[in-house]
């Protein structure tokens, strides 16, 4: 039927169940009337004998009663309860004697009864006070053996009052076990205890335990004696208990005579049952018809569940089995066609078949992703590796290690990727944030590796290794053109500057030869300022070069850059402010002041040009690790690799490719010269976004800035080459004093050193005629007069001292041009 066909599981078993239950609430309703049918005959038996049995039965409650009540007599000890639960014992007994009165029988136990009721009470009656003075004494027992105990224990007191104490604490420990004993030979051994402490602590008694031993024998004497009190408080307990005995044997006789009778009443009652049997036999044979159609109600039931219900679960949990196993070909026969449970189960595995169906497409493309994924990460030339978020290696392509010049992994070894670095021939050149987010590393073979990290979102990484050797050596030899075309550009100016030089010099030269006396005058001036353009020009090349000559002299930087402050603030653009701290005590340095004051014009215009359009340069002097002047601009800043070359030389960062990049340099050089030491930090972003360039100066040595006038002049052998200077550096030892032995040659310096008897000082050029070296010259002095000084003049900074000098300080060193300045202090300090 349609109709029946729609309907679903659920309703189709609850009703049956409803069916079930309808069966079931009709057998009980035959039950039900079946016995109120028997209640009717059976009470017309129970009023001849249920009175015999109630009687029986409130006998046998009362004298439980009795039992049980009595007993609580004995834990009751306030008066007043005592003699209510007696008055409650002795009720019950009267209702006993009341329903006993036809049995003659039951005289005899319930008089036993009232006598040892009677004992219980007399027994129990004076308990209450023996009690509350056995309560106090343990109390002020108590409160004593604390007492003592104290003092038993307090080291402070002497060892005998202590010991004196400690027996007292043991007497009253005695007496609180006396009053707390719960039997007679308890009780004695504790007394005999009490008697032998007392007359040990007697004997060892001291003034001060007095009134403690006084109060411990008063709370034991109170009343009439702690252990007469105690010694009759046990044997009221034992009346007591004896009464209670007696109690409980003659209830139990009350009881076993109800008992008798009731069963009596029960024989009587059993012929009525079997009577009664007959009647229940009519309710049986309905109640297993009802039965028998309640089971075929259930039979059916189960049929349909394991018919249809379980029959289409099983074929359709077999097919989601073999579903679940990769066939997704599979399918169910034609199932029932209906809108219940089973038919949607039906349609739903249909659904999930089709579901199936796409994950395996999806699977499919997943398995070509992964290994087009598998393809790249082997082929891929650059080293690949992916590690857990504790940095050990879950996978990696075989050109991590080749790239890393490491022999390959072993099977089943787990590495880090740090440890792999570690273990090649690799380290860090520069860190991620100096590079872009690349880590540089380089071998001594000059191989150089970039290496990457990206996070993944479950806390793993991938590593990227890449060779880029020979990209690096790319950017090396474009570096080097682009210096070598820097170079140029300066060569190309400093030779514009010094033709002009040239020309102004050959010009006045040729007009000197005409001119009369009175006009050579203006000549030679003009000739002059050309020579200090020249000057100006080679010390400034001198100074990238970091070899100019310096002129250093006491100079208080503070003061300098007082003085410096209204040139700078002109120097920089007008929307650009400047501050100044500079601290009233003077700040001390032996620098060129105008090389200095060349340096913080040079970088406070630099400054100005990296800030924006608005900005503030903050110069600060202080005398921290000697002298220290830094100069602050909130500009745009430096990147990592800006800064990493920033005072390399040729070296510019300007957008429109402006500057020759010596002006840092030139500084640097200066500084380093001076004995400073230069640093620079820089931030392209943040609230300390700027640049920082400090200058710091050594602290002043309480050094002499002439010749001591203690110093005897000696005799001084210069030997030059060039006569100019061989001249002027005469002239200048000559007015500090010395007899001046001059050689133009190296031939004549040799042959005047071995005539001479004495010699305090050599001063010799470093290229001297015919390739000779002044080290010879030098050499030779030393030799001839150990004790003499020797002065090696050169135009270059550096070069090779002989092996001759290497055990010693070696010569002092003048480099070409000097002044009389700077030989005054090298005779000073040398």
């Amino acid at each position: 039927m349609p109709f029946l066909a729609n309907l679903s599981v659920r309703f189709r078993l609850s009703a049956a169940i409803a069916v079930l239950f309808g069966l079931m609430l009709l057998v009980s309703s035959i039950g039900l009337l079946v016995l109120n049918r028997t209640e009717l005959w059976m009470n017309v038996l129970h009023k001849e004998t249920l009175a015999e049995v109630s009687d029986a039965l409130d006998l046998s409650r009362e004298s439980a009663d009795l039992a049980t009540s009595a007993p609580f007599l004995h834990a009751l000890f306030p008066p007043f309860q005592l003699e209510q639960e007696e008055a409650k014992v002795l009720t019950n007994l009267q209702r006993i004697e009341v329903l006993s009165a036809d049995d003659p029988e039951l005289d005899l136990p319930v008089a036993r009864l009232r006598y040892a009721i009677d004992d219980l009470t007399a027994a129990l009656a004076p308990q209450t006070a023996r009690q509350a003075a056995l309560d106090a004494i343990d109390r002020d027992m108590v409160r004593l053996n604390r007492r003592v105990r104290r003092f038993a224990g307090d080291r402070a007191l002497p060892l005998t009052e202590r010991e004196v104490w400690s027996g007292l604490q043991q007497l009253t420990a005695s007496a609180i076990g006396a009053g707390r004993a719960n039997a007679l030979i308890e009780l004695g051994e504790f007394n005999r205890r009490y008697s032998r402490q007392r007359e040990a602590a007697l004997g060892q008694l001291l003034p001060v335990h007095a009134t403690t031993l006084e109060e411990i024998e008063q709370a034991a004497q109170r009343g009439e004696n702690l252990f007469v009190l105690k010694h009759r408080d046990l044997a009221a307990r034992l009346d007591a208990e004896n009464a209670l005995f007696r109690i409980r044997q003659e209830a139990r006789r009350v009881s076993t005579f109800a008992a008798v009778k009731v069963a009596l009443a029960e024989d009587r009652l059993s012929q009525a049952r079997a009577e009664t049997s007959d009647n229940l036999k009519i309710a049986k044979n309905a109640f297993l018809a009802l039965t028998v159609v309640s089971l075929l109600v259930a039979i059916t039931s189960s049929l349909y569940v394991s018919r249809y219900v379980a029959g289409n679960l099983q074929r359709i949990a077999k097919a989601m089995r073999r579903l679940a196993a990769g066939n997704h070909r599979t399918g169910l026969p034609q199932g029932p066609n209906s809108q219940d449970e089973i038919g949607q189960l039906y349609a739903a595995f249909h659904v999930f078949r089709e579901s199936a169906r796409k994950l395996e497409r999806r699977t499919r493309q997943i398995g070509h992703q992964n290994a087009l994924f598998s393809r790249v990460f082997r082929d891929i030339k650059d080293g690949v590796v992916i590690a857990s978020a504790e940095g050990v290696i879950k996978a990696e392509n075989d050109n991590l290690r080749q790239l890393l010049r490491l022999p390959p992994a072993e099977k089943g070894a787990a590495a880090r990727v740090a440890d792999l670095i570690t273990q090649s021939s690799f380290s860090r050149r520069t860190s991620a944030s100096e590079h872009g987010g690349f880590e540089e590393y380089a071998d001594p073979a000059g191989n150089v590796l970039e290496l990457r990290r990206s996070p993944l979102p479950n806390g793993e990484e991938v590593w990227l290794v890449s060779e880029t050797t020979e990209r690096k050596r790319v950017e090396q030899r474009l570096e080097e053109i682009r210096r070598v075309e820097a170079l140029g550009k300066v060569s190309g100016e400093v030779a514009h500057d010094f033709g002009n030089i040239l020309s102004s010099i050959s010009g006045n030269l040729h007009l000197l030869e005409a001119v009369q006396a009175e006009e050579a005058q203006h000549l030679h001036t003009r000739l002059r300022s050309a020579l200090d353009l020249g000057v100006s020009l080679t010390e400034r090349l001198l100074a990238f070069a970091r070899k100019q000559h310096l002129e250093p002299q006491v100079t208080d930087i503070g003061l300098l850059v007082e003085g410096m402050s209204d040139l700078l603030e002109i120097a920089v653009p007008s929307s650009v402010t400047m501050g100044f701290e500079t601290p009233s005590e003077p700040v001390l340095a032996r620098v060129d002041p105008g090389q200095l004051e060349s340096a913080v014009l040079n970088l406070c215009v630099n400054a100005g040009q990296a800030i924006g359009e608005t900005g503030h340069i903050q110069v600060c002097v202080t005398a921290e690790d000697g002298a220290t002047l830094s100069i602050r601009d909130n500009g745009s800043g430096m990147s990592p690799e800006v800064l990493r070359h920033a005072t390399e030389p040729f070296y510019s960062n300007r957008e429109d490719g402006t500057g020759t990049g010596l002006g840092l340099s030139m500084v640097d050089g200066f500084v380093h010269q001076s004995g400073g030491h230069l640093s620079l930090t820089s931030q392209t972003e943040g609230p300390n976004q700027g640049t920082t360039v400090t200058l710091r100066f050594p602290a002043l040595t309480d050094e002499p800035d002439q010749v001591g006038e203690d110093q005897a002049p000696g005799v001084a052998l210069v030997v030059d080459d060039a006569p100019a200077y061989l001249d002027s550096t005469s002239e200048m030892l000559e007015r500090l004093g010395y007899v001046v032995i001059r050689a133009v040659s190296f031939s004549e310096g040799s042959a005047l050193l071995r005539r001479q008897s004495r010699l305090d000082l050599v001063v010799s050029d470093l290229n001297l005629d015919g390739g000779a070296s002044g080290w010879d010259i030098l050499h030779l002095g030393l030799r001839l007069f150990p004790t003499c000084r020797l002065v090696l003049m050169s135009t270059r900074e550096t070069y090779r001292i002989p092996k001759a000098f290497d055990t010693m300080a070696g010569p002092a060193k003048l480099t070409k041009p000097f002044t009389e300045t700077m030989m005054r202090q090298l005779l000073v300090t040398s």
